[in-house]
């Protein structure tokens, strides 16, 4: 009994310890919890059950690691939780003279890579003190199947809103997740918040395609990002006017959250770049190497580059932009989807509302 205290009083020291080295990176340690995540992959299949995640089919696949972690690396004993923040200087709704916005998770350099790499340098320090090299570790950042916001909830620190975002109890839900998924027998620590967003009901409001309606859940088909990012196809026309204020992806249901509003320390680290991109009529008419040179290394890529054409093109139709003609014109002989159907879509758009 003597040796199992002293281990967990070493496994809890270094816990701290690897708080610490996450926070050193700019990083926020959420917590560490069990890699169960059963309870929450329950409400999951429902929710793709009612078909709420359109033709996003790959998020029916590996439902084992959505049920644990360990199905993500063998053995697994616990699951560490950090965040990076990146709340925008801004808010909604916009000056009428701001240009349509990016989201602001996009505007730095491709998170996925950045917080595995901060995450990495932590875990490298933390092995040091361990003096363990058989622990195993993954790193996981929005790239393995995990229930994310399930992990961050089961630290305490928050809940799930309305919005369907992880919201942190101070800092917000700007707040982008990742899991250090291990071996290493940390202690565990998982209670529940008992925050919830009440009867405030902010961002289903102000939510400019109505995709969520239902508390607590999204319609993922009608969804500003999901139409931006995910979908290689033309838009449909009801969704061109959140288009032409988010032209890719969307924060309105965060910006107006009262959580946000109030949130302390969830401001970007000093050392991560905020990013300058192309004007929309450089967007509508980039070539492949333009696209590379704009946008390599970010999370726009996501969306490709005839993607975010058609975006910017979208934008500079309804925002009545005065080059839209000049790239109008660029795009006339290109027959490549979703470009094509979009200027037929433009086309009509125009016939019947301009005079």
């Amino acid at each position: 009994m003597a040796d199992e205290a002293i281990a967990a009083a070493i496994d809890t020291k270094h816990l701290i310890n690897l708080s610490e080295y996450l926070e050193r990176q700019g990083l926020i340690y959420l917590g560490c919890v069990s890699p169960d995540t059963r309870e929450d992959f329950q409400k999951y299949q429902k929710w793709l059950e009612a078909g709420f995640h359109g033709n996003l089919t790959y998020l029916e696949k590996n439902q084992e690691c959505k049920k644990t972690a360990s199905s993500a690396l063998e053995g697994a004993k616990s699951v560490v939780v950090f965040a990076l923040p990146y709340a925008p200087n801004e808010s909604y709704p916009a000056p009428l003279a701001e240009k349509p916005r990016i989201a602001a998770y996009a505007r730095i350099p491709d998170y996925h890579g950045l917080m595995k790499e901060l995450a990495q340098r932590a875990i490298e320090n933390i092995t040091d003190d361990l003096g363990e090299p058989s622990y195993q570790w993954r790193i996981c950042v929005d790239t393995v199947p995990l229930l994310e916001r399930a992990f961050a909830k089961k630290t305490g620190f928050g809940f799930i809103g309305k919005n369907t975002c992880f919201i942190h109890e101070e800092r917000g839900s700007f707040l982008l997740l990742g899991e250090i998924v291990t071996t290493a027998p940390f202690q565990i620590s998982e209670k529940k918040n008992e925050l919830d967003c009440g009867a405030c009901n902010l961002c289903q409001a102000e939510c400019p395609t109505g995709a969520l309606q239902r508390d607590y859940q999204i319609d993922s088909r009608k969804c500003l990002s999901y139409w931006t990012i995910e979908q290689r196809g033309p838009i449909p026309e009801e969704f061109w006017p959140g288009v032409g204020k988010y032209w890719f992806g969307c924060d309105i249901c965060q910006l107006v959250c009262p959580f946000n509003l109030q949130a302390k320390k969830n401001d970007l680290p000093n050392d991560i770049a905020i990013l300058s991109f192309p004007s929309l009529f450089e967007v509508a008419t980039m070539n492949e190497t333009q696209y590379r040179k704009y946008f390599g290394g970010t999370a726009l890529t996501r969306a490709k580059r005839n993607g975010l054409r058609r975006n910017a093109l979208i934008a500079m139709t309804v925002n009545q932009d005065p080059k839209l003609k000049q790239a109008l014109d660029f795009s006339a002989n290109d027959n490549e989807s979703p470009i094509r159907e979009t200027l037929v879509q433009i086309k009509s758009y125009l016939a019947r509302t301009t005079r």
